[in-house]
């Protein structure tokens, strides 16, 4: 073991225990453990950062004596590559989790206030977690002997957006732990209400965060993996995907919560679930379960029972709690009409979540069919039958919403309300018909989105115009949505595909584009080997395609890499599928033989009886003229001697060349040499005019894939408003939590005095102060 990184892991570990400790003797009364359990914190915050640098250190050092450094990193890739090295394990990816963790801590603690105590003592516990992990799997084990130099990154990593992928999900995946240690001292201390204002914001994050990690995965897969999209529904994305939609029901929540007091118990349970749901991902991802069903699935490594206890201990804690509260939670008494902003919340929330479960049942297939004679996974159809009447009813709830008031609204006059933005889905509906789009699903789709596009715009000028952009957030984010839904609709839908063959210099026409495959680009030291393609569009314009085809030094696979021509109307996506260097005409017989060796060629009997080397026949000494003697036996007549001359430019200047000539006893045959190998005293002879044997030329020849994406770009450009809308709802509910927290009178740190001598039990108002 590389004893520094222990040390310092170990460290952490003891300094979280005791920091959960002095908490809880806090929480109990006891005063002057809260400086303690604050001291014990920052000095688990700094053995994780220290931890972290050492990884880093070793990493940039290359220190190939540490297993993990041999195993991810080598000398030979760029600084910004052996950095994200960090992460490329299990054991790093454990880590960059906790570093992220331990210093959203440092804001938790500051922030929770009253609430300080119980929820320390439990956001503690989720990184304690994977503290101990780490000590049972440390990524400082030494190896008994150094290699040269490391195994490398995998190839396919060997991209900008994995280099800032990781970091931003597992910043999402801390920050959610966030609202479960609040929900969980809710829970605990039944404050049903106060924990929101605080919580929101970390949600928020999650919600950012998460969701832009998910999109820089799925462009990355667009762009590296050549599926043909960016999503594939593939486990290891779905486990990132459910925690987000879960998050995003629970933003919704706790905005409704926080507006007319309702639906705790909901809030509570989505803040758990959500949570939850990241560790059953982790252990789907981590333990083995995927192996065989996801391109980028983890191999057990053995800590299975330690991921099933983290996953248990924390979904049971949560249940426990939840039953144990379940009548002390206040429940709501009002009654709210049909047609009001409560009931499409509720409704929008009970439909995000019925959409996290069914594509978590359909993940956790590998896991459910393990008992079966084969395990199986569900079909990507699954997902999409099961999750479009759901997608489609949240489109029409995001459009409804901004002009449905608490109170509720009356048909008439939420129609009237609708009337330009009906009028604007009829005009979408109709040029997306006259674009083409005949099939009544993506038709309706198309309608509605649009509808919910105007409707929210709508709302967003309202909000800029009364001078409260601020509160327009939420409105700009549904915005994107309906963006990001046409994107994903008409580019599923209308995407057509075609495989196709490109012989060298052959021009292929395919979706109105002409293809030809001009040549194959060697790899250098900084670029991969790559298929020369140029295009020519239909309207006549000439660009040049260069998809790559390369072995992965690490698997020693074939891997593909796609090239993407990007515009606002539609992607042309070429993905290389085969390449095939072709074969030159063969005429004849190739026969390879040994000194001494007789074989039989038609009507002939040929003996290699001796090879004799010339090496003085040029200038520069780099020309070798080798001769091979041979016994010729035509049938029915006698052996003849014959010798065969073949040179061989030993410094590459030419190309060798063997001296045709007739077979003995055969006028119109041919014989050469097309190959020696003088120290082993082989032969390869061509013979024709012998044999009826022809092998014809095949072309050298590239096999893609050419597709067709129409509107993707709508994809991408709805996810920058939508994150752009979650943004401005964070910072508004970040300033709304942080004046929450300056003007709450409980307890605050400030406030707790220090006992002259033993502890001291706080008063019991001092816990209840703020609180609703």
């Amino acid at each position: 073991m590389f004893w520094p990184g222990v040390a310092t892991l170990w460290a952490a570990l003891f300094c979280g225990l005791a920091s959960i400790y002095g908490y809880y003797r806090a929480d109990r009364g006891a005063a002057d453990y809260l400086p303690f359990a604050r001291r014990a914190y920052a000095m688990f915050v700094a053995c994780v950062v220290a931890t972290s640098a050492i990884l880093m250190a070793l990493l940039l050092n290359h220190r190939f004596d540490v297993s993990y450094v041999a195993s991810y990193s080598s000398r030979d890739l760029p600084l910004h590559f052996l950095i994200s090295t960090f992460w490329a394990g299990q054991e790093g990816s454990f880590l960059l989790w906790t570093f992220w963790g331990s210093l959203i801590g440092l804001f938790v603690w500051r922030s929770a206030k009253e609430q300080e105590a119980p929820v320390m003592i439990v956001y503690i516990s989720t990184f304690l977690a994977l503290v101990a992990i780490l000590c049972r799997q440390s990524p400082f084990r030494l190896l008994a002997t150094v290699p040269p130099d490391g195994s490398g990154l995998n190839p396919l990593l060997q991209d900008y957006w994995m280099v800032i992928h990781p970091p931003v999900m597992f910043l999402g995946f801390a920050s959610l732990s966030v609202p479960f240690s609040f929900a969980i001292a809710a829970l605990w201390k039944k404050r049903w209400d106060g924990w929101i204002v605080r919580a929101l914001p970390w949600a928020l994050l999650t919600f950012l965060t998460l969701g832009t990690a998910i999109l820089m995965g799925g462009y990355w897969a667009y762009k590296t993996l050549g599926w043909g999209g960016y999503w594939g529904w593939d486990p290891v994305e779905n486990t990132s995907l459910v925690p987000w939609l879960l998050t995003v029901a629970l933003v919704h929540g706790m905005f409704l919560q926080r507006s007319r007091k309702r639906h705790r118990r909901v809030n509570l349970f989505l803040a758990i679930i959500a949570y939850v749901c990241i560790l059953y991902g982790t252990f789907l991802t981590r333990s083995g379960v995927l192996a065989d069903f996801s391109v980028h699935s983890f191999v057990d490594l053995g800590i299975t029972g330690w991921l099933v206890a983290d996953l248990m201990i924390f979904l049971l804690l949560g249940a426990a709690l939840m039953v144990w509260r379940w009548k002390s939670i206040p429940a709501e008494e009002e009654q709210t009409p049909a047609l009001s902003r409560s009931v499409f919340f509720i409704v929008a929330i009970a439909a995000i979540v019925g959409l996290a479960l069914v594509i978590l049942l359909g993940t956790s297939s590998p896991l459910l069919t393990r008992f079966a004679a084969k395990p199986s996974q569900v079909s990507t159809n699954f997902y999409r039958v099961t999750t479009s009447p759901g997608g489609f009813l949240l489109a029409l709830l995001f459009a409804l919403v901004p002009f449905v008031s608490w109170k509720g609204e009356t048909a008439k006059s939420l129609f009237l309300s609708s009337r330009r933005s009906l009028l604007v889905a009829a005009a979408a509906a109709v040029l997306a018909f006259l674009a083409g789009v005949r099939n009544a699903e993506p038709l309706l789709f198309v309608a509605v989105t649009a509808f919910g596009f105007d409707m929210n715009l709508r709302a967003v000028i309202r909000k800029t115009r009364g001078g409260k952009f601020g509160g327009a957030g939420g409105y700009l984010a549904h915005v994107g949505v309906s963006i990001m839904l046409v994107g994903i609709v008409i580019s599923g839908f209308y995407a057509v595909s075609q495989r196709i063959s490109l012989p060298k210099n052959q021009p292929v026409r395919v979706h109105g584009y002409t293809l030809m495959f001009t040549q194959v680009i060697p790899p250098t030291e900084n670029s991969k080997q790559a298929m020369e393609v140029r295009v020519v569009t239909p309207k006549g314009k000439e660009f040049w395609a260069y998809p790559k085809m390369y072995i992965n030094t690490r698997t020693n696979q074939l891997m593909a890499n796609p090239s993407i021509r990007n515009s606002p109307l539609a992607d042309l996506y070429i993905s290389p599928q085969e390449y095939d260097p072709g074969t030159p005409m063969k005429l004849g017989k190739q026969v390879a033989m040994k000194r001494g060796q007789t074989v039989r060629v038609g009507p002939a009997t040929i003996r290699f009886d001796d090879l004799r080397m010339d090496q003085s026949g040029g200038a520069d000494g780099k020309t070798v003229l080798i001769a091979a003697n041979l016994t010729v036996t035509p049938d029915g007549q006698p052996a003849q001697v014959q010798s065969l001359r073949y040179v061989a430019h030993m410094d590459g200047s030419a190309p060798n060349e063997g001296e045709p000539q007739a077979v003995a006893g055969f006028p119109r045959s041919s014989m050469m040499i097309e190959n020696v190998v003088p120290v082993q005293g082989q032969l390869l002879l061509s013979v024709a005019g012998l044999t009826p044997d022809f092998v014809p030329p095949t072309p050298e020849t590239l096999s893609v894939d050419v597709t067709r994406k129409p509107l993707i770009a709508l994809v991408w450009g709805g996810f920058y408003v939508m994150m752009a809308g979650a943004l401005v709802a964070f910072v508004k509910r970040a300033g709304q939590a942080r004046l929450a927290v300056a003007t709450s009178g409980a307890a605050s740190p400030a406030d707790v005095r220090e006992p002259r001598s033993g502890s001291r039990r706080l008063p019991a108002t001092a816990h209840a102060r703020a609180e609703t």
